[in-house]
């Protein structure tokens, strides 16, 4: 199990992470969060989900004390892990209140940042209550590279300042970035600046439409050939997929429609208090500002983990299903159907299963 920003969770006692991840599974446990305080940015990134053309974006958002209630309902429930993010998180001036808030409660905090405003004030914060993780978006190895995507000029070099204050403190910094045609050939580079910082780097070929319905970013993916022999560059990522795909080849799929953790132990909570199963669920959802986040957790979820795929759905049997990132809340973002799958994901699936193959017997 892992954080949406792909940490492990758990010590490394692999028999305590089973007997734990079952007892989650099976009592429905809302052990991971993800709280979006904002969709306000100082960054305009041409691919963003999140962007939303409405001029008073910080009148709809909650409050100090009802993120405050909403934390402090969420660690009753079971939740230890919570993620941070925007928007960019750190443009709501409580920021600070609300991370010390939820370090005081117990939970692990990991942020999603794009760096720009790391500031002394932050960089203290987060020095007396170390976060789990601080990462930090970067689109490219130039100012010119990632400034083009990010629309703000002088942002990149803001956003190395902010890497460099943190690590200086000690804080876990990763690094991330979308792949995207706009900086397709910058990997390499961006690979080599987080190896200089010692920091983990991922990327993630996913572009969604933004959630106020444009799908202009769509045109910014890449190819699936090209996002597959991105990731297969990283010399242990096939590796990786083989033992994945040795472990888990020839276990029955699940009936249900949803296979993650959605709605059984993770959730997200957007800036103007409805939580959802995960970000990518948009149709089911529940107000918290008119019930306690356990009501929400009972009632608004309740029935959504029961649903099953409809029969003309090409996912259910398929062999590479373990490989393609099957996921209705994407085909969701991407279709406004859950029920209608990706091209997009099967493709990558297609090319990704036959390389894995390909590797494994030496071709």
């Amino acid at each position: 199990m892992s954080l949406p920003c792909g940490q492990q969770i758990g010590p490394n006692d692999g028999e305590f992470w089973k007997q734990l991840s079952m007892k989650i599974h099976s009592q429905r446990i809302p052990f991971l969060g993800g709280l979006a305080l904002t969709h306000r940015c100082n960054l305009s990134c041409i691919h963003c989900y999140a962007r939303e053309d409405h001029p008073d974006l910080a009148e709809f958002e909650l409050n100090t004390a009802q993120w405050k209630k909403i934390i402090t309902e969420a660690k009753d429930a079971g939740c230890l892990f919570l993620l941070l993010t925007g928007g960019e998180p750190m443009l709501r001036g409580d920021f600070s209140e609300i991370y010390r808030f939820a370090k005081q409660n117990g939970f692990l905090v990991t942020v999603f940042t794009n760096g720009t405003l790391v500031t002394d004030k932050i960089a203290g914060l987060f020095r007396e209550f170390p976060p789990k993780l601080v990462e930090i978006s970067l689109y490219g190895a130039s100012a010119e590279a990632h400034d083009r995507i990010t629309g703000v000029p002088g942002s990149f070099d803001r956003a190395r300042r902010g890497i460099e204050t943190l690590i200086g403190l000690g804080v876990n910094v990763g690094l991330k970035s979308v792949l995207m045609k706009w900086n397709a050939d910058e990997f390499p580079a961006l690979n080599r600046l987080a190896h200089s910082y010692g920091a983990k780097f991922r990327v993630d070929p996913a572009i969604f439409p933004t959630l106020a319905g444009d799908r202009s970013p769509l045109d910014l993916r890449v190819s699936p050939e090209l996002a597959v022999a991105n990731e297969f560059s990283d010399p242990g990522r096939a590796g990786e997929w083989r033992k994945f795909l040795d472990q888990f080849r020839g276990i029955r799929s699940p009936e249900n429609l949803y296979v993650c953790g959605a709605g059984i132990n993770s959730f997200y909570i957007d800036p103007q208090g409805f939580v959802f199963p995960c970000l990518m669920v948009r149709k089911v959802k529940f107000s918290l500002l008119s019930g306690s986040f356990q009501e929400g957790w009972d009632q608004a979820f309740s029935t959504f983990r029961n649903q099953v795929p409809d029969a003309d759905l090409p996912c259910g049997n398929c062999e590479q299903k373990l490989v393609c990132g099957y996921c209705p809340g994407f085909f969701e973002m991407e279709n406004s159907d859950e029920r209608v799958h990706s091209d997009y994901l099967c493709a990558m699936g297609k090319i990704r299963y036959e390389r894995i193959n390909s590797e494994t017997m030496g071709v």
